[in-house]
């Protein structure tokens, strides 16, 4: 078999994002009770403005539209929000998608809430992490509120590595390795054996790039929300009701900060 390298853009965020994904098993039950969540969390109304971060293919957004809320999603992904546009097409739903780096948000004062859902948090080394609570901060309305939905650093899951059966061959996924001096979650190189095609298609620097994630403690994130200038934060031990307070051996982080 040929063997080849390609980025997240061109292949691998479809991969994980969209077949990866709907190969799970429960996942659409699982978006409709982080949505639930999130809406409750959040106090969010039919007509209330909710900012969607690092929006993916746009499955949340899809359910929060269908609950009237006017959603704006963005992702790095070009890929990924042409999906997700063609999703909320196919549901007759009004959308506003884009691309967007979340380093980058240039909103001022136009939502009541932002979501940064499935640990999309913490990509990039610290300033940066914070540069996307400070745009987020500029993005909401006074007493707007930011949630985001983390791993729990103190319990995080066993990882493993997997094999999965895709519609067009086999995906097989590292585990991540936890670097502890550096409180980073390392990496999840992955191969997928194209047989519809008969290659092996690796993940190049570009993929890998991203699949670091910097696991904060709550006191962290709670100081970083206080210096963007977030004030009331509350933690949630899980991304479901009911709602649960936040504990060592919680499944979850969750927070809720008020601008």
């Amino acid at each position: 078999m040929e063997r080849v390298d390609f980025g997240w853009d061109d292949y691998w965020a479809e991969v994980f994002r969209v077949k990866y994904r709907l190969s799970i098993p429960g996942i659409q039950q699982y978006d409709e009770m982080v949505v639930d969540f999130c809406v409750d969390a959040l106090s969010l109304r039919k007509g209330k403005k909710l900012l969607d971060i690092a929006c993916g293919a746009g499955d949340q957004s899809i359910l929060f539209a269908k609950r009237g809320i006017a959603v704006c999603g963005f992702d790095l992904s070009a890929k990924l929000i042409e999906v997700a546009k063609a999703k909320s097409g196919e549901a007759n739903l009004e959308i506003d998608f884009s691309t967007g780096d979340m380093r980058e948000i240039n909103f001022k004062s136009q939502f009541d809430a932002a979501v940064l859902l499935s640990h999309s948090f913490g990509f990039f080394n610290h300033d940066e992490n914070k540069r996307v609570l400070d745009g987020s901060f500029n993005a909401l309305v006074k007493g707007g509120k930011i949630l985001l939905d983390l791993m729990n650093p103190y319990n995080l899951p066993r990882f493993q590595k997997t094999w999965t059966k895709l519609e067009d061959g086999f995906l097989l996924s590292e585990p991540h390795v936890l670097d502890a001096p550096a409180g980073v979650l390392r990496g999840r190189p992955a191969s997928f054996i194209d047989v519809a095609n008969s290659r092996i298609v690796d993940m190049n620097e570009d993929a890998l790039a991203g699949n670091d994630i910097r696991m904060y403690t709550a006191l962290e994130i709670k100081e970083m929300l206080r210096q963007v200038g977030f004030s009331k934060i509350e933690l949630y031990g899980q991304n479901k009701l009911p709602k649960m307070p936040y504990a060592a051996n919680s499944e979850r982080m969750v927070v809720v900060a008020t601008k």
